[in-house]
């Protein structure tokens, strides 16, 4: 380490360092300022598409709510394009699904539970979408990879079993094997609470209703 002794010396010394270290400092100050500047805009910036990523969901419960079927499908769309992968995406997707089932476009509604699928982490979601989307191959005749797929359906609480139970026999009862739909409406009558949906089908069936 030098020791410089005038005070003419130690300036000199200090044009020296700052001539040779400059651009590192001022990169380095630079990059600071940077990150804080950066990590404050990316802050504010994710606020903001929380806050009108929200704003657009509440408008899209709206018009589903108030039967505006074009305005709810055209901010569903919005949704999942501005925030892919989000929740408000997933359940967007989901009301979306519902009105495509209502102005009996199938196929479209069959085309949104695929993307569903494919990009969903939610255990919960997926199960649901892969259950929703043997209900609509049954509607659109696919009937061996409805039952296929609802096959592939395991685990997930009581209330769902009994749900894919009856899905199972509806689908059983297309292929015209009416005992093993019998079957698995028995088994979603023990799984859930009865309906009287379920206890119609029984009924056609010749099973008697549950007392």
């Amino acid at each position: 380490m030098e020791v410089y002794l005038t005070e003419e010396e130690r300036l000199e010394a200090l044009k020296r360092w700052w001539k040779a270290n400059a651009n590192s400092i001022v990169w380095g100050v630079a990059l600071g300022i940077a990150v804080i500047v950066g990590w404050g805009a990316w802050k504010r910036s994710q606020e903001e598409k929380a806050l009108l990523g929200g704003t657009l969901y509440q408008q899209l419960l709206d018009a589903v709510a108030n039967k505006q079927t074009e305005a709810a499908i055209q901010l569903g769309e919005r949704i999942d394009q501005q925030f892919p992968g989000s929740a408000y995406a997933t359940y967007g997707k989901l009301f979306l699904v519902r009105l495509k089932v209502e102005a009996d476009d199938l196929a479209g509604a069959k085309t949104l539970l695929q993307q569903l699928i494919a990009s969903a982490k939610d255990e919960k979601i997926l199960q649901i979408a892969r259950l929703r989307l043997a209900e609509i191959q049954l509607g659109l005749g696919e009937t061996e990879e409805a039952l296929r797929r609802v096959e592939s359906l395991t685990g997930g609480t009581p209330e769902f079993a009994a749900l894919r139970e009856e899905l199972k026999g509806d689908i059983y009862l297309a292929l015209n094997r009416p005992e093993e739909a019998r079957a698995a409406y028995l088994k979603a009558r023990r799984e859930g609470q009865p309906s009287p949906l379920l206890e119609l089908k029984l009924t056609d069936l010749g099973t008697p209703a549950t007392r």
